[in-house]
């Protein structure tokens, strides 16, 4: 069982900016007993790279709603996708593409 740490928006981005690039994970409880959990995890090689985010927050009441991301960069281009599914189970979601 992961004991929850209690962390602060200022030690929350210390503590991720402490981390190496590779893997990292977070979970951060909120003084009414919501969580929020968080990671990331990037792949780089030959140029490119491809970075995946997602988070999920969960009520005290058990509702969730979770938020994934991904970032693709390299040959002068980066396209990002994000997908979201709310508490109510509502979803959305866009693509964007960047060229330079």
């Amino acid at each position: 069982m992961q004991t929850p740490i209690r962390l602060t928006a200022a030690s929350l981005i210390a503590a991720l900016l402490a981390l190496p690039a590779a893997a990292q994970s977070v979970t951060v409880t909120g003084n009414n007993g919501g969580t929020i959990q968080k990671s990331r995890d990037c792949l780089r090689g030959g140029g490119t790279a491809m970075c995946q985010t997602s988070a999920t927050a969960t009520t005290a009441n058990g509702q969730t709603a979770t938020r994934n991301r991904t970032r693709v960069t390299g040959d002068g281009q980066s396209t990002t996708t994000v997908s979201r599914i709310g508490a109510n189970g509502q979803t959305g979601g866009r693509t964007r593409q960047v060229n330079r």
